[in-house]
């Protein structure tokens, strides 16, 4: 399946593009082939058990993956963003 992933700033700058395609039938296999195509990227989207980092926010076509960031089937066409969860005081 072809999905489209819109990438925040921050991974935007590290791949050099706003949005990359790429294949998966569930959010968590797109994320890994994001990863596979740039490795560099890993290390900010996941934390150290190789979770979602906790700053991050999936949505498939604009609607939140919470709670299953990582298992949401996507299908062809498909947009997922992957948002950056803003703390504040």
């Amino acid at each position: 399946m072809n999905v489209k992933v819109k990438l925040n700033p921050i991974l935007a700058r590290l791949v050099g593009e706003e949005a990359i395609e790429v294949r998966g039938s569930t959010t968590g296999e797109c994320l890994r082939s994001l990863e596979e195509q740039f490795p560099g990227i890993k290390q900010e989207t996941r934390d150290k058990r190789g979770r979602l980092a906790a700053h991050y926010a999936i949505f498939v076509n604009s609607k939140h993956a919470y709670p299953k960031e990582l298992t949401t089937p996507v299908k062809n066409g498909d947009e997922i963003e992957i948002g950056i969860i803003a703390n504040g005081g």
